[in-house]
């Protein structure tokens, strides 16, 4: 499964359910530590938030690590659900 940037942030936030092979974990963690920040800095107003940082698909990190401490490769996710 494809992920952008944004979507890895949110889920070592939400860490939802995820689908791998025939069963499920729940995500705990991904290393963003190499990766921008969440958005990028600049002007923040009343209209304007600010920006999502993004990262071509071949920089975004390959495997996240679920609560029991495996870890597994992002491309083999096949379906995702809330954790709650």
């Amino acid at each position: 499964m494809k992920m952008l940037l944004l979507q890895l942030y949110h889920y070592n936030e939400s860490k939802p359910i995820v689908g791998i092979d025939d069963f499920e974990v729940q995500w705990d963690e991904c290393d963003l530590s190499d990766c921008p920040p969440y958005k990028v800095p600049g002007t923040v107003s009343m209209t304007n938030h600010g920006k999502f940082s993004s990262l071509p698909q071949e920089e975004l990190p390959k495997s996240f690590k679920d609560t029991n401490g495996k870890e597994h490769l992002i491309k083999d996710i096949h379906s995702l659900k809330a954790s709650r």
